[in-house]
């Protein structure tokens, strides 16, 4: 008996007809009703056994394997599933084909999408390890699942520490309600949120420590499974630069309106005392030349403050000559700016003195040393001008503005006092006043 399904080809027919005459059996050749159904690279072959017992049962499975191989055109098989059945006393052998070829090719293609998956992964790893930013990966729940150097760096914490726990853990306690809430707000609604876009935010450290951060938020779909990437940059050296800057833009614009007073005084005071107007005239050009040393000075230090060696060098510089006409002598003390500038005025004039009618005006030395004793209210610097090799020196008649401005400089700017002795071997001016907060 031969059962043949519907819409079974004219070659499958051929085959099954053959094969149940030349073993005398009944054959049942199934290719899912229809030829294309092979095309998948599987098809069913059903081979009766029972007539011939199990040698000609054997051979009719093996007659049946070869007519369902030359039937479907496939040079090479594999055999996928294999099962015994009866019905109404026949047994019967059924077999699931498989086209050889297309389960090599379907292998090569699993494996070659395995090595793309895992190239891409690694050049996922690569981009998220070489990173100059944090990156923190989480979930929807505010789960950490990837981080990468930068980020346990800059948080202090090894990423196992971190991956599989809270987010929160990155952020101070009092910003995390806003964090959350932020979170979802960008989850109903995620659009890229670029770098400084956001609030004022800070990051916490391992160690407790706050820091400002900014950050840019995108939103990956894994599988359905909406992830957010955070990419942190710390804000603490830029915050400290924007500080630095607002501080010497105010420094900047009380310097000048100091300045300009300093020389609306300088031109009053020399209108006053000179003689002829070409002594005005070089008289005003020496003090606004010492009073530009001193802004070199503080220029040179970003007005940090000057050292009271840099302050001295600078006035006696254009005095410089072979021979060592003048010495310093002192500990290191760092003097605020408006101070600097104050002290550097005060030893232009008594430079300008000894250039005109002092020790270096004729070949002579200047000596400067200072030092720093206790006072009754904090520290005192203690300066001392010796000329010596000049030409003998008298006490004035009176007080020109070089003196008075020498005076008034230590009395009124540096909350001190000038004292000058007019010594046969030259001048001596001492100086002193109480060093501040921050100085020394």
């Amino acid at each position: 008996m031969l059962h043949l399904p519907p819409g079974l080809s004219r070659r499958w027919r051929l085959v099954a007809l053959g094969a149940a005459g030349a073993l005398g059996g009944i054959v049942v050749a199934v290719a899912g009703g229809t030829a294309t159904a092979a095309a998948g690279g599987i098809a069913v072959v059903a081979v009766t056994t029972s007539l011939l017992g199990r040698v000609g049962g054997g051979v009719s499975a093996l007659a049946g394997l070869a007519a369902a191989r030359y039937a479907l055109g496939w040079p090479w098989i594999d055999v996928a599933a294999l099962g015994l059945a009866s019905l109404a006393g026949i047994v019967g052998i059924g077999m699931v084909l498989r086209r050889l070829a297309d389960a090599r090719r379907l292998a090569a293609e699993a494996a070659n999408r395995a090595a793309a998956l895992q190239a891409s992964e690694a050049r996922f790893r690569g981009l998220l390890e070489g990173a100059p930013d944090a990156i923190v990966i989480s979930n929807a729940e505010g789960r950490i699942v990837l981080m990468n150097a930068e980020a346990e760096a800059l948080f202090g914490y090894p990423r196992e520490a971190l991956v599989g726990g809270p987010l929160d853990a990155l952020i101070p306690e009092r910003f995390r309600g806003r964090h959350a809430a932020h979170v979802r707000a960008y989850l109903a609604r995620p659009t890229t949120r670029r770098m400084g876009d956001g609030a004022n935010m800070f990051g916490l450290r391992r160690d407790g420590g706050e820091f400002p951060i900014e950050t840019n938020l995108s939103l990956l779909s894994d599988h359905g499974e909406g992830l957010v990437t955070s990419v942190i940059r710390d804000l603490t050296q830029r915050r400290e630069i924007q500080e630095r800057e607002a501080l010497l833009i105010r420094e900047l614009n009380h310097r000048v309106k100091n300045t300009l007073a300093s020389v609306q005084s300088i031109v009053t005071q020399t209108l006053r005392s000179a003689p002829t107007p070409e002594a005005f005239s070089a008289a005003v050009h020496t003090r606004i030349m010492a009073l530009s040393k001193s802004h070199d000075v503080l220029t040179r230090n970003d007005w940090a403050g000057a050292t009271v060696a840099d302050i001295v060098a600078e006035q006696l510089k254009p005095y410089d000559r072979d021979g060592a006409p003048f010495s310093l002598d002192g500990p290191p003390v760092l003097l605020r700016p408006n101070r600097a500038v104050t002290l550097g005025m005060a030893v232009g004039e008594l430079a300008t003195n000894a250039a005109k009618f002092g020790a270096l005006s004729t070949g002579g030395t200047v000596a400067v040393a200072w030092s720093v004793a206790p006072g009754s209210d904090g520290p005192v610097l203690r300066l001392v001008w010796s000329e010596a090799g000049g030409p003998p020196t008298a006490e004035p008649a009176h007080e020109g503005f070089g003196t008075r401005l020498v005076k008034r400089s230590l009395a009124a700017g540096l909350h001190g006092s000038a004292e000058l002795t007019y010594a046969t071997e030259g001048l001596i001016a001492v100086l002193q006043f109480p060093l501040v907060e921050g100085e020394g």
